[in-house]
């Protein structure tokens, strides 16, 4: 019997050829670092209920002073006047062990404490952006412990502000390299830990930038009536095939009686044959009319389509103001779209669209490949085929032809 095994050669969204995380992918998907007055906040809250559940040994501590130096140090002296304080201290003990193990377990399974779930924020694995593991919490744990017992809360503090000169820009302190984390933002971007905005964000910064469609030249002629018709010299993707005549001069009916050679054809003789000057002028055809405008259609990524119009405002829940507007809401899940995150405008086939200050910013991806994201204020001109991502959700533009 033999056994096949699969070895899967795919490499890890998110991490270099080298193995390395790379931090564009995390910015890719929409994953924010934690802003850092709200890491303090949580870990001055995380500190405060340690030191409310330490308060039973603190106390029991500052009691037991009394008798330990009536006895002379004698244990056998103290009696039962130590019991209280012996009972105190125990107690205090047990609630910072357990709140100690709950926040180890919460932070490496879930990637919160009390304090980073207060402040919406999230650690998680810097490669594949789950939960950092508890062992790896552990260790964090062990070098702030380690940093307090060095240098009493110089160490932490310095643990912590390492962070401002993380050479990556994502805030990361050393405990967090110690614990292979990173901590970012879950209430005001993406939650790293709702699985269906991680596929739906994995699927955007994966799906390749939409190819613009060849638009032919058209083949209508550009000369005025009764100065000749304008024969294509190329093969189009209408079917028309050319006779090669545009580079001998005007093309000429073949003379009576002469069947017509394979390269001509012959609606076009027909059309030609009939002489300009038999007719007088009013009685020629009056030309076609002019094509109609273009109308610039916004595909969303669901499949839903809406007609762009001359003004419009695009967001979560976008309000109009004394300028008439077209109110284009979008539903998101990772709640990373603004209340008015972008307006746009369209006529006659051209498209702008402006950032209107969003938390999250507008990102455009041409059909050329290159990506940018929107200055706050500034009309940008694109074309069909560009994709536009706001938030967890993105849309492409397309044109059709007029009705």
């Amino acid at each position: 019997m033999s056994v096949t095994m699969d070895i899967d050669d795919e490499p890890t969204p998110g991490l270099r050829p080298d193995g390395r995380p790379d931090p564009g992918y995390a910015r890719a998907i929409g994953l924010v670092p934690a802003p850092s007055g709200r890491r303090a906040g949580a870990f001055a809250l995380d500190a405060v209920i340690w030191a409310v559940l330490a308060t039973p040994t603190l106390i029991g501590v500052l009691l037991l002073i009394d008798p330990v130096i009536a006895s002379g140090g004698d244990p056998t002296r103290l009696g039962s006047a130590s019991a209280g304080q012996l009972i105190a201290i125990a107690i205090g003990q047990t609630l910072v062990f357990v709140f100690g193990l709950v926040q180890l377990v919460l932070h490496g399974r879930r990637g919160v404490t009390v304090g980073k779930a207060a402040a919406g924020l999230r650690s998680v694995s810097v490669r594949d952006f789950g939960p950092a593991g508890f062992w790896r919490i552990v260790l964090r744990a062990l070098v702030l412990w380690a940093g307090q017992l060095v240098v009493p809360l110089v160490g932490p503090a310095i643990l912590f502000a390492s962070g401002a000169w993380d050479p990556e820009r994502r805030g990361r302190s050393w405990l967090d390299r110690v614990g292979g984390c990173y901590v970012v933002d879950a209430r005001r971007a993406l939650d790293p830990f709702d699985a269906r905005a991680m596929r739906r964000a994995r699927r955007v910064a994966a799906a390749p930038p939409e190819a613009e469609a060849v638009r032919l030249p058209s083949l209508a002629s550009d000369r005025a009536p009764g100065a000749g018709l304008h024969v294509p010299a190329e093969r189009s993707s209408s079917g028309v095939v050319s006779s090669g005549a545009s580079s001998h001069g005007e093309w000429a009916p073949p003379p009576v009686g002469v069947p017509a050679g394979p390269a001509q054809v012959r609606p076009v003789a027909a059309a030609v044959a009939a002489p300009a000057a038999s007719s007088p002028p009013a009685a020629r055809a009056a030309p076609p009319p002019s094509a109609a405008p273009l109308r610039v259609i916004l595909r969303f990524d669901d499949g839903t389509s809406v007609e762009a119009s001359d003004f419009g405002l695009l967001g979560r829940a976008p309000v109009g103001g004394a300028t008439p507007a077209q109110l284009v809401p979008v539903d998101d899940p990772t709640k990373r779209i603004s209340k008015v995150h972008a307006e746009f405008g369209a006529r006659d086939g051209a498209f702008w669209l402006a950032d209107r200050g969003s938390t999250n910013g507008t990102e455009v991806r041409h059909p050329d490949g290159r990506a940018e994201t929107l200055e706050p204020g500034v009309r940008v001109a694109l074309g069909a085929g560009t994709v536009v991502v706001i938030g967890g959700r993105s849309f492409t533009i397309e044109t059709e032809p007029g009705r």
